[in-house]
C-alpha cells in the first residue's frame, strides 16, 4: 500500500497509482528511496501563478499538481515541479518548462498559447496531447524488461 495520497477524483489516478507501484518496486530492489512526491499544491498557488504570468496551466498538469507539487521519479527518470520552479530558460519563446525526463537533458514544457505539452531533447521538439501521455511514456520506459539478461 502506497504511503502517498492519490486524490479519488483525479483524471490521472490510474497513471499515478501505476507510477507509485513502479517506484515502490524499484525502491525495494535498490534498497534506497529513489523517488519522492511532495504533497499537493494549494489551488490558490496555481491560480496566483496564472494571474501573475497571464498563462493558464493545462488542466492535466493541474491534476498532477493536485497529487504532488514536486517529485523525483526513480532516480533521474523524471522530475516535475510546481509553479514556483517553472521557467522558460533555454527553450523557444512561448514555452514553460515544468520538468525533466530520462535524465539526459530532455525537458518537459507546455505552450503558453495552446496548453499542449512539448518535450525537447537536443533541439528536437515532440508534441504530446496531455500530461497523461507523458506519464504513460514514463510508465512504459520503467515497465519494459531489459533486452539483454546476464548469463548465469
Amino acid at each position: 500500500m502506497s504511503k502517498y495520497n492519490v486524490p479519488e477524483k483525479n483524471s490521472l489516478k490510474k497513471e499515478i497509482k501505476k507510477l507509485l507501484e513502479l517506484c515502490e518496486k524499484n525502491d525495494e530492489e535498490s534498497g534506497a528511496e529513489d523517488s519522492y512526491f511532495e504533497e499537493a499544491i494549494e489551488e490558490k498557488k496555481m491560480t496566483e501563478w496564472e494571474f501573475i504570468n497571464g498563462v493558464v496551466i493545462p488542466e492535466s498538469y493541474k491534476e498532477w499538481l493536485r497529487f504532488s507539487r514536486k517529485c523525483r521519479i526513480i532516480r533521474n527518470t523524471a522530475t516535475f515541479w510546481g509553479p514556483d520552479e517553472f521557467h522558460s530558460n533555454y527553450v523557444p519563446d512561448g514555452l514553460v518548462v515544468i520538468g525533466e525526463m530520462i535524465g539526459d537533458g530532455e525537458v518537459v514544457c507546455f505552450s503558453k498559447e495552446t496548453g499542449k505539452f512539448i518535450t525537447i531533447y537536443d533541439g528536437m521538439e515532440e508534441e504530446k496531447k496531455s500530461f497523461e501521455d507523458i506519464l504513460k511514456e514514463i510508465i512504459k520506459v520503467k515497465s519494459d524488461k531489459p533486452i539483454l539478461t546476464h548469463a548465469r
